[in-house]
């Protein structure tokens, strides 16, 4: 699967390094898992910061699955607070990201969404840990 990611950052005090190194760790890790029906992860990930908090607007937002394209676009939505609140910042983008694996399995296996789920989930963590080492 490919994953595509954006980053918006709400304030000068987000690392722009961190959410690359982060893209490149997620488009290794998901290039090895197939979901059924999905070729392609558009994911925009929104990290609150000083100027734009994303206070009470956190999760997964915005889902759309096109079918014919194969393909879903998320809006992964962070709040600065929790950023502010987890060290390494990285590790409050986990339980997101496990809500992202969940909702891309529910939209395309609704019958047997476990598999997929674990299996994005795993390699969102693994993504996570790569990135929280470089």
């Amino acid at each position: 699967m490919i994953l595509t990611q954006r980053n918006v950052l709400g304030g000068p005090e987000r690392d722009l390094a961190a959410a690359i190194v982060l893209r490149r760790a997620l488009q290794a890790e998901c290039a090895a898992v197939e979901v059924p029906g999905l070729d392609e992860l558009d994911v925009m990930l929104a990290l609150g910061g000083s100027i734009t908090p994303s206070a009470g607007q956190a999760g997964v937002r915005n889902v759309r699955f096109s079918r014919s394209r194969r393909r879903i676009t998320a809006t992964v939505t962070v709040p600065a607070a929790e950023l502010d609140a987890a060290s390494p910042e990285i590790d409050a983008l986990l339980p997101y990201l496990a809500e992202l694996a969940a909702t891309v399995a529910s939209r395309c296996v609704p019958a047997e969404p476990d598999a997929v789920r674990e299996a994005l989930a795993g390699a969102f963590e693994r993504a996570v840990g790569a990135a929280r080492a470089a």
